[in-house]
């Protein structure tokens, strides 16, 4: 088998992967230039105004592109910890988007987060990480 075919199949095989990564790259892209997106005043702004500073975007920037590169070349023991981080700050996410819908913010973040995470955690137990 030549080196490139290994990476075709490599794409193909774990598509869904690729997509996750590359969604939570694009999210954390879009954060860094989208500053006070999360900005909510209330009850719950102290965790909410968090969510969207330049550290929350730069380990979404981390997380997804970590992820990519597992799938890309194969680093299984080191994708076992990125699609856990990426299940946990995407969480975080759907919390923080929750915490606006109840303090009077509606928005849909906390549906398309909560389905996100569904997908991760699908992901992280049909995977096969030898």
């Amino acid at each position: 088998m030549k080196a490139g075919e290994g990476m075709k199949a490599r794409i193909y095989k774990n598509a869904l992967g690729l997509i996750l990564g590359g969604q939570t790259l694009l999210f954390g892209l879009f954060l860094l230039f989208h500053k006070d997106f999360m900005e909510t005043k209330g009850a719950y702004e102290s965790f909410t105004n968090v969510m969207d500073d330049s550290h929350a975007a730069a380990l979404l920037i981390l997380i997804g592109l970590m992820y990519i590169l597992c799938v890309l070349f194969n680093w299984n023991k080191l994708r076992r910890w990125a699609i856990v981080a990426m299940s946990f700050i995407w969480l975080v996410f759907f919390t923080a988007f929750l915490l606006r819908e109840i303090g009077g913010y509606p928005n849909s973040g906390w549906i398309f987060t909560s389905g996100l995470n569904v997908a991760i955690i699908y992901e992280a137990v049909k995977e096969d990480f030898e």
